[in-house]
């Protein structure tokens, strides 16, 4: 792991100069702060009152003077179909005249809600009232010719005197239009004004802020001769700090830096993620007593034999041997690799800095890659005995097939051999394709409903003819009435014919393979068993038991090894499970405990 080179400050003196304010300096400030705040603050006051008077015409104004001109378009129409009405008495006028009514009152309330802004205008609020009375009155005198055709023929006999009442409305409308437009008038001559106004202050703003930046160039110029070897001086140091911190920052290490007596005095963030602390909480404590205070097997390190301590003392580089530990927060133990380099300041030794790589990924990775190249050895081991072993067979019953004159009995045999072989050969590559399965999760059961006894009936009709060529007892044992259940009766079977095989292996002569069900306590489902009497199972080979390609014994292989992991990949796919019980001398017992209640279609993608 190398090392950073820290970029060296260089003094620059060369051009240095000593320069003063002038005299006036105060008052050039004072100045220059006045022209400012006058340059945004007089605009600002100006520019408000603007855009009130603005505000006020956009959103009172123009629209009440909008409603008011359509009252007096809507009275024109109210009068127009009156009239008609009169004349022809006919039932559409009187709805024309009715909508007009309507869009009438709904401008006349729009006016009345802009309230204060209306309240203002002198004269607008009563004209509006007496407005709005005098058109309520009209429609009342109006509405009894609606009622009758004589009420309609003696109103239409009255025209002259409704068309009086009429233009003395209109005139009304009229003049609270006028009294609108005034009013908008005033305000539009108030806002150009101001605008005039703001313009003329903002043009003399802008030569007092031109007179202001004069003075403060002549001023700037001096303090800059006065800033420039600092600034060069501050960008140097700038400069080195942010290489310094960003290779410390772009490495995935962690870099913790120790003074003289063994205290941190800084840690950078991969370092801070690493142990679990941060960098401010780690400052000023003893490494060795918070980060290396224990091996990695547990034992209490002492200071004396510390490689830190020592290595710091003695100013030396020195590495960690292969597997070390660093203590996290939590206490929990960090396998890294670390180096340790000292920390000099010309000849001066100022303390030392601590690197360290995690090595928790690797480690699982190498382990990783161990468990894999086990597995195949294990996969080839299988495929080169237990193909191997058949294929022969089949070779060389082919042979006497094809080279001897063999009468019709031994070619039966020879076949038989073949067949029987094959049938071998097929059996261990459908494990090893289940085995693939279940791995994936990809292993698919389709349960049914189905008597247990009958799946257990069946396994037993299976090995019946092996167990009784043994003179072994193999029986069916369940309690009565039990209850129909959701399985796949073929894997079932697979997974009984896996135990049942595994028990015929190891029990003896007389002894006797049972297989029963039953119901275990409510919600807990149903228990499918196969119990043996043979020599039972050691406490040691409990925990790898159901491990693919595992089998206790290395020196009589009959099998490939992978029944009991089908079984139990058999059982998960139903959403169940496998447990075995065993005292040695005493048999196995295997029991496959399926739930309650499955659904119809069990399966995590592909197909048997």
């Amino acid at each position: 792991m190398g090392t950073t080179p820290v970029p060296k400050l260089v003094s620059k003196t060369a051009r240095t100069r000593t320069r003063r304010i002038p005299g006036g300096g105060t008052l050039v400030v004072l100045f220059v702060a006045g022209a400012v705040v006058a340059l945004f603050a007089v605009p600002q006051i100006v520019g408000r009152r603007s855009t009130e008077a603005q505000r006020e015409i956009a959103e009172v104004l123009d629209p009440a003077l909008l409603a008011a001109t359509r009252i007096s378009h809507m009275q024109a129409l109210e009068m127009s179909a009156f009239q008609s009405y009169l004349m022809t008495g006919e039932i559409s006028y009187q709805r024309r005249y009715q909508d007009a009514v309507s869009q009438e009152r709904d401008l006349y309330r729009q006016l009345r809600e802009f309230g204060a802004g209306l309240d203002d205008i002198q004269g607008v609020p009563e004209q509006l009232a007496t407005l709005s009375t005098e058109m309520e009155s009209w429609h009342l005198l109006q509405q009894p010719a609606f009622l009758s055709d004589s009420l309609r023929e003696a109103a239409l006999e009255n025209l002259d005197a409704e068309q009086a009442r009429y233009e003395e409305i209109q005139q009304r409308t009229l003049d609270l239009e006028r009294a609108l437009q005034a009013e908008g008038d005033k305000v539009r001559a108030e806002t150009e004004y101001l605008q005039r106004i703001e313009g003329w202050i903002t043009l003399g703003l802008v030569v007092l802020a031109l007179g202001a930046t004069t003075l403060i160039a002549v001023v700037g110029r001096n303090l800059h001769v006065l800033a420039v070897e600092a600034q060069d001086r501050r960008r140097d140091a700038v400069r080195a700090r942010r290489e310094i911190d960003a290779l410390l920052e772009a490495t995935g290490d962690g870099v913790l830096g120790m003074d003289l007596d063994g205290r941190c005095t800084s840690l950078n963030r991969a370092g801070c993620e690493l142990l679990g602390y941060l960098e401010s909480a780690l400052q000023g404590r003893d490494v060795h007593d918070v980060l290396y205070h224990t091996t990695p097997d547990g034992h209490p390190r002492p200071r004396d034999g510390s490689l830190l301590l020592a290595g710091l003392a003695n100013g030396e580089r020195i590495r960690s041997p292969d597997v070390d530990v660093l203590w996290r927060r939590d206490n929990t133990p960090l396998s890294v690799q670390w180096s340790l380099h000292p920390m000099v300041d010309g000849t001066e030794l100022k303390g030392a800095v601590l690197t360290f790589t995690d090595m928790t990924e690797i480690r699982e990775k190498e382990e990783a890659l161990r468990r894999a190249v086990r597995v195949r050895e294990e996969v080839v081991s299988i495929v080169s005995h237990d193909l191997r072993n058949p294929l022969g067979t089949v070779a060389a019953a082919a042979d006497l097939l094809l080279d001897l004159p063999l009468n019709e009995e031994e070619r039966k045999k020879q076949t038989n051999i073949i067949k029987r072989s094959a049938e071998r050969m097929s059996r261990l590559i459908g494990d090893l394709l289940d085995v693939a399965r279940i791995e994936a999760g990809a292993l698919v059961v389709r349960p049914a409903l189905e008597d247990p006894r009958g799946v257990l009936e069946e396994a037993r009709s299976i090995f019946a003819p092996q167990a009784e060529a043994k003179g072994i007892a193999l029986e069916v044992k369940v309690e009565p009435g039990l209850p129909p259940l959701m399985l796949d009766r073929d894997r079932i079977l697979q997974a009984l014919s896996n135990l049942v095989g595994n028990a015929l292996k190891v029990t003896e002569a007389g002894g006797c393979i049972t297989m029963g069900a039953e119901v275990l306590s409510e919600g807990e489902g149903m228990s499918i068993s196969v119990t043996d009497t043979g020599p039972g199972i050691p406490e040691d080979a409990m925990d790898r038991l159901f491990d693919r390609f595992w089998q206790a014994s290395r020196h009589d292989r009959t099998g490939s090894g992978l029944g009991l992991a089908i079984v139990r990949g058999i059982a998960e796919a139903h959403q169940g499970s496998v447990w075995v019980y065993s005292e040695v001398g005493h048999g196995a017992a295997f029991h496959i405990v399926l739930p309650p209640s499955l659904g119809a279609s069990n399966h995590v993608g592909g197909e048997r």
